[in-house]
């Protein structure tokens, strides 16, 4: 069944340069870049704190960070000096304190901010988007925008907008699992700070595996400390086969995840004398999602790119991490290293669409590219790029597609 929507007029909140739809990583990236090179942005986040999955998501470590200067250096020196940096690997950080360093970031460049605020559907003159409708306590309302930047991980605006795109692996489809995230308390100080793995096998020591994945179905989890003592977060829930896109299956997702993480508590009050007496502090505000949509744009990066490390002239990055495949339909996990590519400018111009750029999870490439280039210290610097591309555009006068046109192809 189908409802009619009587025409009405919608609003107009505002008009500005470049509009960011998205607060995580690659949002904060854009919208800091953009303001910095001196565009006028609006940043439009769902939730009530900047930084996605840094923060709503309570995701550490900061995977890829000390490859890329930039933000990236910039956050983690920041964080450093606040004693927030640290734990696992030495590349971990506190949700808490990096919530309140983007406030302070975003705020200082005067970037006009959107909480509790959801981007619905593109505003569009024939291919071109024109600004988008945004959702929030007062209504309905408009933005209108030069450029449009889609930092909100799924590719919502983007494909809405009527750019193509891929989901999942090229054979079936079947995307990555999501992971629910969790904080736990109480654990003991000698616990060794980078062994990710030793609290499972000491679980399959006290209770047989085939038991433990019956409720947790994976069998790589991690615990990452944290830079608080006696504080960690534990990577092990898997959510499989449901879309991070699709509204009932996110929820479906999220309820399956919490489940998980009451399961995931019980085992780990089993090996008191491993990891101590922990206790759950924390639960995140959003399920984490690998896997969505992937933006089909100028340029799609390519399993061989990433096996040959390929490079190109208009680099926004290079991504040293590792493919990292969360199989979507066995408790396993798939990783192999390569050379080094780059991400070019290209892979975050989609086709179809004028005034659109997008930059995070949500760019072109293959489900293998995806693997590698997802996380968040790549999407942070991505945003950076978009950020700066979009800028120049304005100021220049053209259009985000032109500035890759302009250039020799590869």
């Amino acid at each position: 069944m189908k409802i009619t929507r009587p025409g009405s007029e919608i609003t107009v909140r505002n008009e500005t340069d470049v509009l960011v739809i998205g607060a995580g990583p690659a949002g904060i990236g854009a919208a800091i870049s953009a303001a910095r090179a001196g565009a006028k942005v609006t940043l439009v986040e769902y939730g009530g704190k900047l930084g996605g999955m840094w923060t709503l998501g309570i995701l550490s470590p900061f995977f890829d960070n000390r490859h890329h200067p930039g933000l990236n250096a910039e956050l983690r020196t920041q964080l450093q000096e606040r004693n927030a940096w640290g734990g696992l690997w030495n590349i971990s950080f506190d949700p808490t304190q990096m919530a309140l360093l983007l406030d302070e970031l975003v705020l200082a460049e005067n970037i006009d901010v959107l909480l509790y605020t959801i981007a619905t559907e593109p505003i569009m003159d024939g291919d071109a988007i024109k600004g988008v409708m945004v959702a929030n306590k007062s209504g309905t309302q408009a933005i209108l925008a030069k450029v449009v930047i889609d930092c909100s991980g799924d590719g919502d605006i983007a494909a809405r907008a009527g750019a193509p795109y891929e989901i999942g692996r090229p054979n079936d489809g079947v995307f990555q699992p999501m992971t629910m995230m969790f904080k736990i308390g109480g654990v003991k100080d000698d616990y060794p700070r980078d062994d990710i793995i030793g609290f499972y096998r000491a679980i399959c020591k006290e209770v047989p595996e085939d038991s433990v994945l019956k409720d947790v179905p994976y069998n790589y989890p991690a615990i990452i400390k944290l830079p608080r003592p006696g504080e960690a977060l534990i990577q092990w829930t898997h959510v499989r086969y449901c879309l991070g896109c699709d509204g009932d299956q996110l929820t479906k997702a999220t309820f399956n995840g919490r489940l998980q993480v009451k399961h995931a508590m019980k085992y780990l009050q089993l090996i008191k004398p491993v990891l101590g007496e922990v206790y759950l502090l924390e639960l995140p505000a959003v399920i984490g999602v690998r896997e969505t949509r992937r933006i089909t744009g100028e340029y799609r990066i390519s399993d061989d790119d990433v096996k040959n490390g390929q490079k190109h002239h208009d680099s926004v990055c290079t991504v040293r991490f590792g493919v990292d495949i969360h199989e979507p339909d066995k408790a396993k996990q798939t990783c192999w290293g390569h050379p080094g590519f780059d991400i070019p400018y290209r892979a975050l111009v989609p086709l179809k669409v004028e005034n659109l750029l997008t930059a995070g999870r949500c760019i072109s490439g293959s489900y293998t590219a995806h693997a590698a280039y997802r996380v968040t210290g790549n999407c942070l610097a991505m945003g950076e790029g978009a950020g700066k591309a979009a800028a120049e555009a304005v100021k220049n006068n053209t259009t985000v597609r032109k500035l890759c046109k302009n250039t020799a192809e590869d």
